[in-house]
């Protein structure tokens, strides 16, 4: 076996004995005594450790490296994995051709994401697959349920476009919902996207993000620490979230229930010292309620829009985004026209609200999202489907008294914030 091969057998042999999630002893102490990922695996120290601490908690990880290196199974498995990851690159280049290209990355590496390597327990051992990966580049995290409602979706298209614009790489997990909203709305501005998933880089799951997993291929990469043809566990979506925050500067949860993945990178951001934002709106969506609870015990910062999250990581590139900059003008003329509406809603105080007024309620949000400004009684009525003009005034009526919508000159309506 010549050292090329013996590098590859070895990245999969940590990769099979799950190093990575063992003792977390950093990156200082793995550059301090380890040359490569060989070393590891071998044992081999550059030096003698210094420090007694340094001594025990290497200790520790070499013995489960030795124990990985002497299984059988994990031996097995490696091989397997190697066969598929061949599989996976020849697949590869007869799709896309030399554009596309999979690669294996230790943290050793200078390919290897810089944020990353300083987050507690980084992968030791990276898959990566695409057109377009930078180890440098600025990245930013966009998280988010499965099953947002409309509003979420809108705006977390609206702010990861302005984002993308701004030049940041987005960030995520390509789950349905949220997830493949944010990486469609960043190829969709022209942007790069960096998918992290919880299985191998041969797999597709979920099976319907098929088209978009091509896409992310040629508009960027996609990441992993499973081996080739491992397919999805609990704990591998748990493992990933730390991923998708760690080689982001910041992260933006755009809808999360109370027990959600989405909390679950949020918390991983809020540990490792990374900005994190999150999108608010009404009370009675489930799929905003984590995100009100992250504002209100301060580990999530409130943003209204890219504008919020930009003048706050880096203000200075608000000036590159390639959002039309109406949206700032108009969030402006918004805060004037408040000084008379109530300075404080509580939303549980709206009772219960009939189907009628929850589809135009949803349209509303959706249509002010979209357009940065109140959308006309007209263009309500035609996009909420199934209603009458009759229908839609009644519920408007009934969600003004509620004090839910404010009306604007010109019959239009904005939603109460």
């Amino acid at each position: 076996m010549n050292s090329t091969d013996r590098r590859i057998y070895d990245c999969f042999l940590i990769a099979a004995g799950g190093l990575s999630l063992g003792p977390k002893i950093g990156w200082q102490l793995m550059n301090e005594y380890f040359s490569c990922a060989s070393d590891i695996v071998s044992g081999n120290f550059k030096k003698a450790p210094d420090e007694d601490c340094d001594t025990e908690a290497l200790e520790s990880f070499i013995t489960k490296s030795r124990g990985a290196a002497a299984d059988s199974r994990r031996r097995e498995a490696a091989e397997k994995a190697i066969e598929r990851y061949i599989e996976f690159g020849e697949k590869l280049s007869r799709e896309y051709g030399q554009q596309v290209r999979a690669q294996v990355l230790t943290i050793f590496d200078e390919g290897y994401p810089e944020a990353l390597r300083h987050i507690s327990n980084a992968p030791i051992v990276l898959f990566m697959a695409g057109a377009k990966f930078d180890a440098k580049s600025e990245n930013f995290a966009v998280v988010g349920t499965r099953e947002p409602s409309n509003y979420s979706l809108a705006l977390c298209e609206k702010i990861t476009e302005g984002i993308a614009g701004a030049g940041y790489v987005i960030a995520s997990g390509m789950a349905m919902g949220i997830d493949a909203c944010a990486h469609a709305a960043a190829i969709k501005s022209g942007g790069v996207t960096y998918a992290v998933v919880a299985t191998g880089l041969d797999i597709v799951y979920p099976a319907a993000n098929r088209k978009l997993y091509g896409d992310i291929l040629l508009s960027g990469a996609v990441l992993s620490e499973q081996l080739p043809g491992e397919g999805a566990k609990n704990y591998s979506f748990v493992a990933r979230n730390r991923i998708i925050t760690g080689i982001s500067k910041a992260t933006l949860v755009c809808g999360a229930g109370f027990q959600s993945g989405a909390l679950i990178s949020a918390k991983c951001a809020f540990e490792q010292s990374r900005e994190v934002f999150a999108i608010t709106g009404d009370d009675f969506r489930p799929d905003l309620k984590g995100c009100h609870e992250l504002i209100r015990k301060n580990y999530a910062k409130l943003a209204l829009n890219s504008a919020d999250i930009l003048n706050d990581i880096c203000p200075e590139k608000i000036k590159k985004s390639r959002l039309d900059q109406s949206e700032t003008r108009a969030f402006k003329k918004d805060k004037k026209a408040d000084a008379t509406a109530p300075l404080e809603f509580d939303g549980s105080r709206a009772g219960a609200l009939s189907e009628d007024e929850k589809k135009v309620f949803d349209s509303i949000e959706r249509l002010c999202v979209k357009n940065s400004e109140p959308p006309a009684l007209e263009l309500i009525a035609e996009n909420s489907e199934g209603l009458g003009a009759g229908r839609v005034l009644a519920a408007i009526s009934g969600l003004e008294l509620k004090g839910l919508i404010i009306e604007h000159d010109g019959k239009r309506y904005r939603i109460n914030k």
